[in-house]
C-alpha cells in the first residue's frame, strides 16, 4: 500500500513503465541479434526504451487528437520548454519558490501562450493549468463526478499530511466523511462568540503590552496562536494549549525564521506549541516542494520521508486527546449516557474507535479552521497598515455601531465595510492559493465564449490545477484595478451583479459539493477579531524594514516586476495555505506622546500590569 510505503508504489509504477521495452529488447536480442556485447547491451536496452517511450507518447497524443475531434473539442495549448519533457519548467518553479512572487512562474506561462488554460506536459504527462472560471465551475460543480482529488490525494503529493481525512477522499468515502463532520459546523456552533471573545481579549492584551514598550509585534504569529487556541477548544475540546500564554518571538531583528515565519521559543518542549505547530507548518512546506518537483518526488525522499519526523511531533500532542475522548465514550456507555455536547473529537469518537481515522480527520479540519483564518487576519492587518484611509473608514463603521460591546451575529451582518475588507483580502490573498483535481475519465472543458470549441480533458488521471490567486487578479474579470486593495468594489452594485452572474471567479473557500464546511466559522472568527482589534487601536504601522530578520524582505528586483510584486512590502509565500515570510513582521501599535484613556481597563498577561483599553495612536506612515 502506498499509504504506508510510497517507495513500493513508486517502484511498481516505474516497473510498469519499463517492463514492456525491456521485454521487447530481450526478445529482439535473443531471437534476432544473438548474444549482445556487455558494453553494447545497456545502450541497446536504452535505445529500445527510448523508442518505446516515444511510441507510447506519440500514440497517446494521436488518440487524444482523434478523441478530441470526435467530441468536437480542441487540445489545450501546450507549453514548449527548452529541455525534453519540459523539465526546465520544474527548475523555473523551484527558482520561483526561492526568490519569486507566488505563482509568478505560472502567470508567465499564461502570458507566454496568451491563454488562460495551458498544458505543462511535464515529463510528457498532461498537467493542465487553468484560471478560467467556467472551467473551474465545471470541475467543482457541473461536472463534479468527472473529477477527483487524484494526484493530490493520499496516493500522491499529500502523502503524510491529510492521511485518510476528508480532504484526501473521493466518492462514497468522501460523502461519509462529510456527513460525519457537517453537523459539527451547524449555525449555532460557528457563532460561538464567547469562544472568540475569550482568546481575542488575551491577544489584545499582548498587543497592548508590546505597544506600551514601543516594540513591534509579529501579528502572523499572534493570529496563529489565537486561531490555534480557539480551534483547540472548538475542535479538540481542550484548553491546555494556551499558546497565547507562551513567550512570543522577540521583537526587532532578534527573532529567527521558522518554516512559515517567525520561529517560536526553542526552549519550549516538543509536544507543546513549538513542537506541534512547527511540525504542522513544516509538513505543509514539504508538500509544496513535492508539487514543484513533480511526479519524481519519491526519488528525493527515497531514504527519508520528509513528513515522518513532523508527524511524530504532531502525534505526541494529539494522541492523548483522542485517547481521552475514547475513554470518555466508554464511561458514558457504562452509565447509559449519550453525547449531547462535546468537541469534534468527542463526536468522531462516538462514530469510530479507529484512532488513525480520528487523528487524520482532526488534522484536516484543523488546517481549515486555523491556518486559513490566521492567513486572512494577517494579510488584512497588512493592508490596513499600508492603506490608512481604509483603516480609518473601517474603524468609523465599527465604532459607530459598536463603540465598546462585543458584537453579536446580527451586528456582524450590519458591518458591510468590514465584510468588504475581508472579501478584498481574500481576493488578493486567498488562504488556499492553489488547488487541483484529476480526471476520472476523458471529458471536455467549457470555454468562456459559447462560440469557442471546448477544450479536451484527457483521462483518466490527468491532472488539472486552478491557481485561485491568479484567477482573483485577472484584470479582464476584476478591472484594471485588479491588483489594488479596494474594498469599495464589494459595495458597488454593478460589480456585485457581475460577480453574482459569474460566482466562480471568487473562490476563497472552494465551491460546489466540496465547498469548505468551515467558511462561516472563518468569517465569524475573523470578523469578531477585527472588531475587537479596532475597538482598541486606531493606527497600525508596518515595521517590516526596521524589524524583519535578514532574508525576510522582498527581493529588490521585485520592484521591476508588474502587478502587486512591484509594490509589495512583505514576502508572500505559499505552502498549502498562503503566508507571509517571517509572518508579516511586524505591525507596531505605536503610542502617541499623549495617551488618551477610556473607561475600562484590561489585564496584561505579563505581571498583571494594568494598561489602557483604548490608546490613541500615531504613525509616521
Amino acid at each position: 500500500m502506498f499509504e504506508t510505503n510510497y517507495r513500493v508504489f513508486f517502484a511498481k509504477s516505474v516497473a510498469r513503465l519499463l517492463t514492456p521495452p525491456l521485454l521487447i529488447a530481450y526478445f529482439i536480442s535473443r531471437f534476432f541479434l544473438g548474444p549482445l556485447d556487455a558494453l553494447f547491451a545497456p545502450f541497446f536496452y536504452l535505445l529500445v526504451s527510448l523508442i518505446w517511450a516515444t511510441f507510447v507518447v506519440q500514440s497517446e497524443r494521436l488518440y487524444q487528437r482523434f478523441d478530441a475531434r470526435r467530441r468536437g473539442a480542441v487540445l489545450v495549448p501546450e507549453v514548449k520548454g527548452r529541455l525534453p519533457g519540459n523539465i526546465d519548467i520544474i527548475f523555473r518553479s523551484l527558482r520561483c519558490a526561492r526568490e519569486g512572487y507566488p505563482l509568478s512562474d505560472d502567470e508567465e506561462r499564461f502570458e507566454e501562450l496568451n491563454a488562460d488554460t495551458i498544458n505543462l506536459r511535464l515529463l510528457w504527462s498532461d498537467i493542465i493549468l487553468t484560471r478560467e472560471p467556467q472551467i473551474v465551475q465545471s470541475i467543482l460543480a457541473t461536472n463534479f463526478i468527472d473529477f477527483e482529488k487524484g494526484l493530490c490525494s493520499k496516493f500522491g503529493f499529500l502523502f503524510g499530511l491529510f492521511g485518510d481525512g476528508i480532504f484526501n477522499n473521493d466518492g462514497e468515502d468522501w460523502k461519509a466523511h462529510r456527513a460525519l463532520t457537517r453537523p459539527f459546523f451547524a449555525r449555532e456552533r460557528v457563532r460561538d462568540y464567547d469562544l472568540f471573545s475569550k482568546y481575542s481579549n488575551i491577544a489584545i492584551s499582548l498587543i497592548q503590552h508590546r505597544s506600551l514598550q514601543n516594540e513591534s509585534l509579529d501579528v502572523q504569529d499572534l493570529f496563529g496562536r489565537l486561531t490555534l487556541d480557539a480551534a483547540g477548544e472548538f475542535l479538540f475540546g481542550t484548553t491546555d494549549l494556551q499558546t497565547l500564554s507562551l513567550p512570543l518571538p522577540p521583537s526587532a531583528k532578534r527573532s529567527k525564521l521558522g518554516p512559515k515565519g517567525t520561529q517560536p521559543d526553542d526552549t519550549v518542549a516538543v509536544g507543546t506549541y513549538s513542537g506541534f505547530v512547527r511540525a504542522f507548518e513544516q509538513i505543509q512546506v514539504s508538500i509544496i516542494h513535492r508539487f514543484r518537483v513533480g511526479p519524481l518526488w519519491p526519488l528525493f525522499e527515497w531514504f527519508k520521508d520528509s513528513t515522518q519526523e513532523h508527524n511524530e511531533a504532531i502525534d505526541a500532542w494529539i494522541a492523548p486527546l483522542i485517547t481521552q475522548a475514547l475513554e470518555n465514550k466508554k464511561m458514558r456507555a457504562g452509565k447509559g449516557l449519550t453525547l449531547e455536547e462535546g468537541s469534534l473529537t468527542d463526536h468522531l469518537a462516538e462514530s469510530t474507535t479507529d484512532v488513525k481515522l480520528i487523528r487524520d480527520e482532526l488534522m484536516n479540519i484543523l488546517l481549515a479552521a486555523r491556518d486559513t483564518t490566521a492567513s486572512l487576519l494577517t494579510f488584512m492587518c497588512y493592508f490596513l497598515a499600508i492603506y490608512p484611509e481604509v483603516l480609518k473608514k473601517l474603524r468609523e463603521e465599527i465604532l459607530t455601531s459598536l463603540p465598546k460591546e462585543s458584537p453579536s451575529y446580527e451586528d456582524m451582518r450590519n458591518l458591510k465595510y468590514l465584510r468588504a475588507c475581508l472579501n478584498e483580502t481574500l481576493r488578493l490573498f486567498p488562504p488556499v492559493p492553489y488547488n487541483a483535481r484529476a480526471s476520472v475519465k476523458a471529458t471536455t472543458l467549457p470555454r468562456a465564449s459559447p462560440l469557442e470549441r471546448p477544450f479536451y480533458m484527457p483521462g483518466p488521471h490527468a491532472s488539472i490545477s486552478y491557481p485561485t490567486l491568479l484567477m482573483h487578479r485577472r484584470k479582464d474579470l476584476w478591472g484594471e484595478d485588479a491588483d489594488d486593495f479596494l474594498p469599495e468594489r464589494w459595495l458597488d452594485a454593478k460589480r456585485l451583479r457581475e460577480l453574482t452572474m459569474d460566482p466562480f471567479r471568487f473562490l476563497p473557500f472552494n465551491a460546489g459539493p466540496r465547498i469548505c464546511l468551515g467558511q462561516n466559522f472563518a468569517y465569524n472568527e475573523a470578523s469578531f477579531v477585527m472588531v475587537k482589534l479596532l475597538q482598541n487601536f486606531d493606527t497600525f504601522e508596518l515595521r517590516q524594514k526596521q524589524d524583519a530578520p535578514e532574508g525576510a524582505l522582498p527581493p529588490e528586483f521585485w520592484k521591476n516586476l508588474s502587478g502587486r510584486a512591484a509594490c509589495e512590502q512583505v514576502w508572500p509565500q505559499n505552502a498549502i495555505t498562503l503566508y507571509a515570510k517571517v509572518r508579516t513582521r511586524a505591525f507596531l501599535i505605536r503610542r502617541e506622546t499623549n495617551i488618551h484613556f477610556q473607561t475600562g481597563r484590561s489585564m496584561d498577561l505579563y505581571g498583571h500590569v494594568n494598561v489602557p483599553r483604548m490608546i490613541t495612536l500615531s504613525s509616521p506612515y
